[in-house]
């Protein structure tokens, strides 16, 4: 066991550490710390705009998202089951299909309340680029609160409920137990927002990671700048997930096992809850239908004719359908990968401090870099390999292989974050159990991890496949020609504003995400029948 851990060890330090290292050795040149006061002018100003976007993205999302998790966690109504597998479905909706159909919905070509300008036909500033963000980030919160709400030991509620009613059974037990996860799920969207650069850029609102992005394209030097501004935050972010890492682990409830299920919240009327809940996941999916509109829309004014949506979808399809399914095919391998990955990291830190710490302290500061730090530093980490064939792998192309390494650095803190407190449920009679009967470590995985972890282990590389199909900050500095990362080219197809074409490729991306949602759900439904 502890041969694996060593390995596993290894392998974090030198295929995720090491390459997020690299976009620093910036700093260790003169040039870098060399300021005028334009730069320090121009620093002050994205560190600033980073910090509002991500503040006004979670003081947004953070009480959607808890409304949404007490609504579909731990209260029961009509079609309840509907609404999470539609939260479920508006998670996995990738940021520029997102800013499409909002632009569509809201934009010139919409209802009108981003008009935009004739030279730019896409609405920009800082509070189009906070609305995107959080309502990205709700299904994510709604899921990270929600697994918390889960976690509240039954005997806690059912005690306050002989005295109090369920709204302070919520407020007085349920919430407070649950604090820490609505710790995650705020730091986890200021993470997100302020390392992400698809909505930035087209709302043209300049961040420190958007900077990153332009820097490395033109100066060194002013790219070393940028990376000493950068560096402090980045330090403290990390100490600030290391210390949340910390905190759960001391301030979770111990979790419930199936047969201590807790009794739904009885919070208002059933019709009130299921209006409500009805209303959240509707603001979150609606735009996605003007996708629908703007794909077949035609003439002066506007009319929407079935065989001009027909037309450029086929067209889209014709044209990059080819880019499409290379780049499904691509993310689902990736996302199933992690998965797999972070399942075993998780099982080996379970009983070891030393390697729980590494896997925190690693996957912290992969969740803390910005994404172009990421795609800057596998872009530096390639040019440095000898001549050989990996150089042709990661460099020359046409390879998946450099989009995957991007797409897996991205998506690992996340499917840790899902699956460490699934592997912290395993019962410690099993591994002891198989232990006595002699099991090696393969043996252990095999027969008591894998079975136990199998289910959640599916979804999340589902969603981590998901997270890999839309990435586009660290995986554009690092595709090789003939290889190109689909949700690339729709960023760049999205310049020119929502038109046909550009909703016809949004519209195939959906469907491909119904592909992964449909494979997941039918993986999971066979894992449950197996593991029965």
């Amino acid at each position: 066991m502890n041969g694996w851990r060593v390995a596993f060890g290894l392998g974090l330090l030198v295929f995720v550490a090491v390459p997020l290292l690299a976009p620093f050795d910036g700093l260790l040149q003169p040039a870098a710390w060399v300021w005028t006061a334009d730069d320090a002018d121009r620093l002050f100003y994205l560190s600033l705009n980073t910090f509002i976007l991500s503040a006004g993205a979670t003081a947004l999302s953070l009480p959607l998202g808890l409304c949404l998790a007490v609504l579909l966690f731990r209260t029961s109504f009509f079609a309840r089951r509907c609404a999470l597998f539609l939260l479920a479905l508006a998670l996995f909706v990738p940021l520029p299909v997102l800013v499409s159909s909002w632009q569509g919905l809201l934009g010139a070509g919409g209802l009108g309340f981003w008009p935009g300008s004739a030279a730019r036909p896409w609405a920009t500033g800082m509070g189009a680029a906070i609305l995107i963000h959080a309502l990205a980030a709700v299904p994510w919160v709604a899921f990270i609160v929600g697994l918390g709400l889960t976690w509240v030991e039954p005997e806690l509620e059912d005690e306050a409920a002989q005295s109090v009613g369920p709204w302070r059974v919520l407020t007085l037990v349920t919430l407070p137990r649950a604090r820490a996860s609505v710790l995650a799920a705020a730091l986890f969207v200021v993470l997100q927002t302020a390392g992400e650069v698809s909505v930035t850029e087209m709302m043209l609102v300049p961040t420190l990671a958007e900077e990153l992005r332009m820097q490395f394209a033109t100066a060194d030097a002013a790219l070393g700048r940028t990376l000493v501004v950068t560096l402090p935050s980045l330090l403290a972010a990390g100490a600030m997930v290391f210390a949340v890492w910390s905190y759960l682990e001391k301030t979770l409830p111990p979790l419930v096992m199936p047969y201590r299920g807790q009794r739904p919240l009885n919070l208002g009327p059933g019709w009130l809850r299921l209006v409500g809940a009805t209303v959240l996941i509707a603001a979150l999916l609606l735009p996605l239908f003007s996708l629908g509109w703007k794909l077949g829309v035609t003439g002066h004014p506007g009319r929407w004719d079935a065989g001009t949506a027909w037309h450029f979808l086929g067209a889209g399809t014709r044209l990059l359908g080819g880019e499409l399914v290379a780049s499904l095919a691509t993310s689902i391998v990736t996302g199933l990968a992690v998965a797999w990955l972070a399942v075993n990291c998780c099982w080996l830190a379970c009983e070891r401090a030393w390697f729980r710490w590494l896997l925190f302290g690693v996957v912290t500061w992969v969740w803390v870099v910005p994404g172009p730090a990421v795609g800057i530093g596998l872009h530096k980490l390639f040019l440095l390999l000898p001549e050989g064939p990996w150089k042709t792998a990661l460099w020359y192309g046409p390879s998946p292989a450099p989009l995957m390494w991007a797409q897996a650095l991205r998506a690992l803190p996340i499917a840790v974050v899902f699956l460490w407190p699934v592997v912290r449920l395993i019962p410690r009679e099993l591994f002891e159990e198989a232990r006595l009967g002699g099991a090696g470590a393969m043996s252990e995985f095999l027969h008591v991890v894998a079975p136990m972890c199998a289910r959640a282990a599916l979804v999340t590389g589902a969603a981590s496949a998901a997270l890999c199909l839309g990435e586009v900050g660290a995986t554009e500095r690092v595709s090789t020609p003939g290889w190109e990362s689909f949700a690339g080219t729709l960023l760049k197809q999205m310049h020119t504003g929502v038109d046909n074409s550009v909703s016809a490729l949004c519209v195939m991306m959906l469907a491909a995400l119904l592909v992964c949602a449909a494979t997941a759900t039918g993986a999971s439904r066979l894992a449950m029948r197996h593991t029965r």
